[in-house]
């Protein structure tokens, strides 16, 4: 018999936020299957850390590079690896920050793995921006309201995407967060632009405001943006 392939959801930080599924499939698990990035992140791993209970780990080093073939090359040989472990009747659980189907390279493997015959399973997570939406104590959108993810990286069309009605979350800045929010700002969102850093995470910082912001910045791949339509 083969084994299951789950995906599973930690949520953004705090091992709290973990769900009741994503424990109990942790647990049931044979191997758990980490992300090991080049940088060398080791969140999930330790928000999954007090139910791993000596479970053999499978290390995922997946490549990132503007270079699209590397980057799938990447994915296959991570796949790869999941499936001799799947063939022997074991099976993986990969754990994922936030939730897996909301710009998780987990979708990556799971469309190979799926894709090869073998059974799997989706267990979702609270996602970062609702995390930052509650530490700010702020609705992400009510009413009639519309919302709209943007990766901060998403290049040309970023304009026209701020541009359109509803609020905004700008996720996955990094090095690009100050093009952002000046964009913000000359299209006067200055003090519609809410910045957390680190949500649920420890070292969280919440700002109410680009001003706010920009006395004591934050940058990095874990500070998001709040944009809303109306103040």
């Amino acid at each position: 018999m083969r084994g299951k392939l789950y995906g599973i959801g930690t949520g953004p930080g705090d091992p709290e936020l973990l769900t009741i599924k994503a424990v109990n499939t942790i647990k049931k698990c044979d191997v758990i299957a980490a992300p090991e990035p080049e940088g060398g992140d080791t969140t999930a791993l330790q928000i999954v850390e007090e139910y791993l209970g000596g479970k053999e780990l499978l290390g995922c080093r997946f490549v990132m590079s503007h270079d699209i073939a590397k980057r799938r090359e990447s994915r296959r040989n991570v796949a790869s690896d999941i499936i001799g472990t799947l063939e022997k009747g074991k099976d993986v659980g990969f754990i994922t920050l936030g939730d897996p189907t909301t710009y998780s390279t987990f979708m990556y493997i799971h469309a190979i793995v799926a894709g090869e015959g073998f059974e799997t399973e989706i267990i979702p997570g609270v996602t970062s921006y609702a995390a930052a939406a509650a530490a700010l104590g702020t609705a992400l959108c009510e009413g009639e309201e519309t919302l709209t993810l943007i990766p901060a990286g998403h290049g040309g069309e970023l304009d026209e995407l701020l541009a359109r009605p509803g609020n905004k979350v700008i996720m996955k800045a990094g090095r690009n967060l100050d093009n952002v929010l000046q964009k913000l700002k000359d299209s006067g969102y200055g003090d519609r632009t809410m910045i957390v850093s680190r949500a649920a995470m420890d070292g969280q910082r919440l700002y109410t405001s680009i001003e706010e912001y920009e006395k004591s910045p934050e940058p990095g791949y874990f500070t998001l943006t709040i944009v809303k339509e109306r103040s």
